[in-house]
């Protein structure tokens, strides 16, 4: 726990003490200044930092910092490598007739990474265990699965649970569900003061810190249980990177993109980067940038994950241009918090939003709402990182859905699949971030889609998704076709595959993107297409019989609502490393 050793009787502890975010067991940032701050008496003299040894060897130190006119401090300790040898940070307050000394025990240097959302993000590790029926079947339809697992060796809830102690490396904090917050904070309150406190405290991973209870609101108290998807994408990152990682889990159920974004950013509607109707999901928007993500911006951080957008469901090119901007405020905002130490593009992956629903019936959903979000997550491009958001990556979801029957909590917006949510975070993570060579980290992209004769098309993919054992199918469904009126869309082609495929340049400005239209009255409108033949890396689709003779102009892959492999009606195109192509919309070429 934390110590004070008084030299002088004038300050107490409750006067110098680390900011709320700062415990024992907790792991600060390698490879680059490691920002640490708190509180003092205001003006009461300069603090300076100690990274030690548990044997007392002196490792670095910091430069003195005043204390400010409002009581606080923030020093960095110089870059340290990933170390899985504990440390002790000592910080020191020198006041002209005192000084006073505060630690953190048992600190690790690896990569910290922020865990936030809505819901799917808050889904606890343990939220499985209470429909073992459904765990079971998930687990027998995905156990050697190399798109669901790390390795292909899918772990179910209660071993994930029971053997977390076999990684002390990897640490746990969990902010907490903090609402009913108009302003931002500064920090979280201690547990002397009450209110707004920390619900988990950094712990090392073990069964109790990763929790079995089931939670999906984000942790309002201890033993509420740690984020699936923050857990598993910890977990890969750890064993693949070999460093220890610490994860900060920080999202609310229920809570939209613009409960995230600060007031002075998101506007009032009618100001702001993206005028438009708010989002008011949990009563007034910025209340979670205010309580759950201003406490931390001061401390270095490698990265985030994000998953999110239900309550957002239906938008587009709004879910752009909001999740955008919330991510320019991080960046800039712990960019400067850390004294520059955060990097300003630091990364941020997210997950595409799952199956509407977890007792549908397969394929035939077609509400547009879900297609949008998933559209919009990646700014219509329908992958990520992309040219608008180069430094992001993503986890394809809208595969995963639930056994038929599956105890719903909370609506069945829910995934129990979290671990292949997570495992295909973890890839683009580890080869947009981290570097690895030779790793198949996204499912197929198109790079082209050509006429083949009336009523068909042929649909070739190459390039990102294609380097490893190319194209597997695992079924026939996923196809739309269209027929000349149809809706303004935005091709989801890869410019570069395209280029490298010598297909034409389709791929279109997002802006002026009306709503994509879901019927066939009067014969136009989208159908349901078969996939009628694969050959290499082209599929051949044909439109329905009643359409004969016509031409098709556009197709969309990944449109209905409840694609299930449980009821032999999932997506068709996969790779051979089990990961799925990404929803998407293009324009036919001749």
């Amino acid at each position: 726990m934390m110590h004070v050793l008084m030299m002088t009787a004038v300050l107490s502890s409750a006067n110098f003490r680390f900011a709320q975010v700062y415990k024992d067991h907790m792991v600060l940032q390698q490879n680059m200044p490691a920002s640490v701050w708190g509180w003092a008496p205001p003006n009461s003299g300069s603090v300076t930092l100690t990274l030690q040894a548990t044997d007392g060897v002196e490792l670095a130190t910091s430069e003195p910092v005043l204390v400010s006119a409002d009581g606080k401090w923030r020093a960095s300790i110089p870059p340290q490598v990933a170390t899985s040898t504990p440390a002790v940070v000592t910080a020191t307050l020198s006041a002209q007739v005192s000084q006073s000394v505060i630690t953190l025990s048992d600190v690790l240097f690896g990569d910290v990474w922020v865990c936030s959302g809505q819901s799917n993000m808050a889904f606890s590790t343990g939220l499985p265990l209470h429909d073992p029926v459904a765990e079971g079947k998930i687990q027998a339809m995905y156990e050697s699965d190399p798109g669901a697992s790390y390795n292909g060796s899918y772990i179910n809830a209660s071993t994930a649970i029971n053997t977390a102690g076999q990684y002390p490396d990897i640490r746990l904090m969990v902010v907490g569900n903090k609402h009913d917050c108009a302003n931002p904070i500064d920090d979280w309150n201690t547990t002397e003061q009450g209110g707004l406190t920390v619900a988990q405290p950094w712990q090392r991973a073990s069964n109790t810190s990763v929790g079995s209870q089931p939670d999906v609101m984000g942790g309002a108290k201890i033993g509420d249980g740690m984020s699936a998807t923050c857990w598993y994408f910890g977990f890969e990152l750890h064993l693949s990177q070999n460093i220890p990682i610490g994860l900060i889990h920080t999202s609310y159920g229920g809570s939209a993109v613009e409960d995230w974004i600060s007031k002075e950013t998101l506007g009032n509607g009618t100001t702001g980067p993206c005028p438009g109707p708010i989002v008011h999901s949990m009563g007034q928007p910025s209340q979670q940038y205010n309580g759950q993500l201003h406490p931390l911006l001061n401390t270095s951080i490698k990265g985030a994950i994000w998953y999110q957008g239900e309550s957002n469901n239906g938008q587009d090119q709004m879910y752009s241009c909001r999740y955008e901007q919330m991510m320019k405020e991080w960046r800039a905002e712990w960019h400067a918090g850390t004294g520059g130490a955060t990097d300003p593009n630091f990364p941020i992956g997210f997950v595409q939003v799952g199956p509407s629903a977890s007792t549908g019936t397969g394929m035939g959903g077609n509400s547009d709402k879900y297609f949008e979000i998933r559209m919009g997550q990646t700014a219509d491009f329908g992958y990520a990182p992309n040219p608008r958001w180069p430094h992001s990556f993503m986890s394809t979801a809208f595969d995963l859905a639930n056994p038929p029957g599956t105890k719903c909590i909370s609506g069945c917006i829910h995934i129990f699949n979290k671990q292949a949510a997570a495992h295909r975070l973890a890839l683009g993570a580890r080869a947009t971030v981290y570097g690895e060579k030779n790793l198949v980290f996204s499912g197929p992209r198109v790079s082209a889609v050509k006429t083949a004769g009336t009523n068909a098309i042929t649909v070739t993919y190459s390039g990102i998704g294609m380097e490893g054992g190319g194209l597997k199918l695992r079924g026939q469904y996923g196809f739309d076709v269209c027929y000349g009126k149809c809706d303004n869309v935005t091709s989801s082609i890869d410019p570069l595959d395209a280029a490298n495929a010598g297909a034409p340049q389709t791929l279109s400005s997002p802006e002026g993107m009306k709503p994509r239209i879901s019927s066939n009255v009067g014969g136009f409108g989208w159908y349901q297409a078969n996939l009628t033949a694969v050959s290499g890396s082209t599929v051949t689709v044909n439109g329905p019989a009643s359409m004969a003779g016509q031409t098709i102009t556009k197709v969309r892959y990944g449109h209905d609502d409840m694609p299930t492999v449980f009821l032999n009606t999932g997506p068709a195109i996969f790779n051979a490393e089990g990961l799925p192509a990404t929803p998407g919309i293009y324009v036919v070429s001749p």
